[in-house]
């Protein structure tokens, strides 16, 4: 990969401050006439992109974020809005707040983070749908195929007489005979 420049690390550097891709450009050095335009041809380079990321992970590293530590916070913000606060109001007579009856809950923080938790493991992409659906499909066609060779097994074995294929034989030369008129 190529060696970036002095101002292509710096642009890397004041990237990941702000992650404002125009104002690092400008930060570094670069012209506030074009710096929008220079900044998005930065970061289409692969190897500017690629040490943008490697800052990024070594942060991460260093304050010890993961994937677990935010699905653990987002989960944590989840439980947390979906309880139920009580609402109180002011009683001048007996100068407290004293509970309505009524309870309150952070529904946005509770949607939110489920939506983040659900875009995470996968939940709102269109190919898991389709892979669920053939998933479906295959185990439906395994338990017919299951019970297919259980049956076989018994009719094997002798403890069931198969009377299906004769009785689908009379069936059908009583349509033909009936058509046939």
């Amino acid at each position: 990969m190529a060696k970036l420049t002095a101002k292509q690390e710096l642009f890397c550097q004041e990237y990941i401050i702000d992650l404002n891709a125009t104002q690092a450009a400008i930060r570094a050095g670069y012209s506030e006439r074009t710096a929008r335009v220079t900044a998005s041809k930065l970061l289409s380079k692969a190897n500017i992109s690629a040490r943008v990321q490697e800052l990024k992970d070594k942060r991460a590293e260093k304050l010890g974020l993961d994937a677990y530590w935010v699905l653990k916070r987002l989960k944590d913000i989840s439980d947390r809005s979906m309880q139920a606060e009580p609402v109180e109001v002011w009683d001048p007579e007996a100068g407290e707040m004293v509970p309505t009856g009524e309870y309150q809950f952070d529904s946005n923080g509770a949607n939110k983070s489920t939506e983040l938790i659900g875009k995470h493991i996968g939940m709102f992409d269109p190919k898991l749908k389709l892979q669920l659906r053939a998933l479906d499909i295959r185990n439906v066609r395994d338990q017919k195929e299951i019970e297919l060779l259980e049956e076989k097994i018994r009719l094997m074995k002798g403890t069931k007489k198969d009377t299906g294929l004769l009785e689908a034989l009379i069936e059908g030369r009583k349509a033909y005979e009936q058509n046939r008129d």
